[in-house]
């Protein structure tokens, strides 16, 4: 993945965070609301790039966690 294309999946990923800040609840709008910022930044500093460095594979780390309702409490 370069950094046009993580670009464009982090459009996707605004678009969809802003859907749902009506629907969210008052007590998790701060958490969104930071979240959006640190993708709405990322995006910024990827339109600021250079032809070249657009063009270059961006590292991608997926962390995998167990959900929480996955662990059974006797």
């Amino acid at each position: 993945m370069n950094h046009i294309e993580q670009r464009e999946e982090l459009k996707v990923q605004l678009k969809q965070l802003k859907d749902f800040m009506p629907l969210c609840p008052d007590y998790s709008l701060p958490k969104l609301m930071r979240e959006t910022h640190i993708v709405l930044n990322r995006i910024n500093h990827i339109n600021e790039m250079g032809v070249d460095q657009l063009l270059k594979e961006v590292p991608i780390f997926l962390e995998t966690k167990q959900s929480k309702s996955n662990f059974k409490t006797v």
